[in-house]
């Protein structure tokens, strides 16, 4: 066999960025299609619900004239009480329409944005190791929760408000322009030059709005870091120190939320003051227009004015909203980073029928260089470990064991050379195929929040209830779950952070064995029992798992007589 081209090392976010913006902008906007196109129906039912809420807001001003005109002036009161009618009948119909509206966008836009976090995480989760060993949690954190967060509560809110104000405005100005053109012009004048102003502070503003999501992702990873550390800082008598550091990034993060505040108030403040001019326009012109002749009405000048002053809240909701819209790009930008990260490529290999069960694992000048590093973890590795076989592999720390490990479960690929288990290339195999039959327990061993139970299951969810009772006797879990209060149903906090070292490893073991994998791997993943209780799991491993091929990582003085083969590293060393 030969070995494979190496893949691509993954990208960091920086690199990501690096390339051409209109490729990934399109990219992105491809991808966020995927899930849009879906609710293309939920969408189209909220555009008619708007344009007809907006039609019904805009016949107000038109009744208005009509009230005043044809009611008021002309001392009709039936006139009078009809307009009044449909005009309540028009608010309520509004009321009605906008409520409906909502519900169905609410609905819509969080489909699509929940299907958008899912696909992310999804992507996260094949991500390699190398990713996140170079990776700040609380920056990917930020741009899973925060960052997606920010376009969530645009599009679920933003976005219908866009909409209503878009086609408010446009018919508002419509309406207008039937009015009296004079003063529709007028208007038109004092929006151009606020197209302008805006076109001068809108980079700005999306500037500092990276700026300032930089910043908080530094609190973020820095919280996340400390938080997780907080026996060391003590041990160390830094906690001083640690809030003198928190203390800078926080006058970082108001000098830059500062910054993007005052400028994001003058890009909304600008149109309030054109507004009000506006309003002082209409009235002088008009005015002055009815008094040389103009056949302007009184209830047609009202009329204007009370567009003018609707035309007002869709005005200054798109000006927030086009603030609002840098700090979403902003958010968008950190996202397709994360999206854009490539993962390993995979294969669609087939498991041969006991193939693995019934196969030698077989290593060939096996070598392994971690990207950056100055020296290759190990080279020209040769071995044979026969089925069913109980291997001990041990060595120094920084002999390459854990590294051998992971190219096992092709968490990363080797740099030369291969692996075959059953004649079959490991390269050849799904990861997830290959990951259900060679199973590793390590030395940090993961619990989630849940009861014991589930925990064990966590590799198996539907094992009965007497296939983990039997797991969790010859992993050793019974001895402490007796005293429990609910035994195997008690619950555990967050990493199982209610439970000693020991015990942890003791649930990660009895997890390990439920899903009967054809070889088991222990890397230092009984380090935290005493030396009865590791011979104790080993002698249960061997007595449920009597086929499978075991392989015990460890430091501690085991008995050579207790395995078929022993292995050291570094490769080459006596056995």
């Amino acid at each position: 066999m030969k070995a494979d081209a190496l893949p691509v090392a993954p990208q960091s976010p920086a690199a990501a960025a690096a390339a051409p913006a209109a490729q990934r902008l399109s990219d992105l906007y491809r991808w966020a299609a995927g899930f849009v196109r879906p609710e293309r129906a939920a969408l189209g039912r909220v555009l008619l619900l708007s344009l007809l809420a907006v039609l019904a807001g805009l016949a107000q001003p038109l009744l208005t004239r009509t009230l005043i005109d044809d009611g008021i002036l002309a001392s009709d009161a039936g006139t009078v009480l009809a307009t009044g009618g449909w005009m309540v009948a028009l608010a309520l119909a509004a009321l009605a329409i906008g409520f409906t509206c909502r519900r169905i966008h609410v609905g819509a836009s969080a489909r699509i944005l929940h299907g958008m976090r899912e696909a992310l995480f999804a992507h996260v989760l094949r991500l390699p190791p190398a990713y996140f060993a170079r990776t700040r949690q609380g920056d990917l954190l930020a741009r899973l929760e925060g960052d997606l967060g920010e376009v969530q509560r645009f599009a679920v809110d933003a976005l219908l408000s866009a909409i209503n104000s878009l086609l408010t405005l446009v018919g508002t100005v419509l309406l207008l322009a039937l009015l009296s053109p004079k003063l529709a012009l007028l208007l038109a004048l004092l929006m151009a030059v606020n197209a302008a102003v805006l076109s001068w502070v809108r980079p700005r503003i999306e500037a500092l709005s990276r700026q300032s999501r930089d910043a908080g992702v530094e609190v973020s990873s820095f919280l996340v870091e400390k938080v997780g550390a907080v026996r060391c800082i003590q041990t160390h008598v830094a906690e001083a120190r640690e809030l003198s550091r928190l203390g800078g990034l926080h006058a970082t993060v108001r000098e830059r939320l500062l910054a993007a505040q005052l400028w994001g108030y003058l890009g909304g403040a600008f149109p309030n003051l054109l507004l009000s001019l506006a309003v002082i326009g209409i009235f002088v012109v008009g005015s002055l227009s009815m008094l040389a002749g103009d056949p302007l009405t009184l209830g047609t000048l009202v009329a204007f004015s009370t567009c003018v002053q609707r035309a007002s809240a869709p005005l200054h909701a798109l000006m927030g909203l086009y603030l609002q819209w840098q700090r979403v790009k902003v958010a968008l930008g950190r996202v397709d980073e994360l999206r854009a990260v490539p993962q390993p490529p995979e294969v669609a290999g087939e498991l041969p029928d006991g193939a693995l069960m019934a196969g030698d694992l077989v290593v060939r000048d096996l070598a392994c260089t971690h990207a950056g590093a100055p020296r290759a973890a190990f080279s020209g590795l040769n071995l044979t470990i026969p089925a069913g076989a109980r291997v001990w592999l041990r060595g120094p720390s920084g002999s390459g064991k854990s590294t051998f490990i992971d190219l096992l479960q092709r968490l990363i690929e080797p740099s030369a050379g291969w692996v075959s288990l059953g004649c079959v290339d490991l390269r050849g195999i799904d990861r997830a195929a290959l990951r259900r039959h060679l199973v590793v327990v390590s030395q940090e061993a993961v619990l989630f929040t849940g009861t014991l139970a589930d925990n064990i299951r966590y590799g198996r969810p539907d094992a009965s209830e007497a296939d983990v009772a039997a797991v969790a006797r010859a992993a050793g879990v019974d001895d402490f779950a007796a005293r429990l209060p609910d035994g195997l149903a008690t619950r555990v906090g967050p990493r199982g952070a209610s439970l000693s070292g020991g015990e942890r490893q003791r649930v990660a073991l009895a997890r390990a064995l439920l899903m009967t994998p054809a070889v088991l791997v222990i890397d230092e993943g009984t380090s935290s029992l005493d030396g009865a209780l590791e011979a104790r799991a080993l002698a249960a491993v061997d007595a449920l798992l009597p086929r499978a091929t075991r392989i015990v990582v460890s430091h501690r003085a085991l008995d050579p007589a207790q395995f078929d083969q022993v292995i050291d590293f570094p490769p080459g060393a006596p056995a």
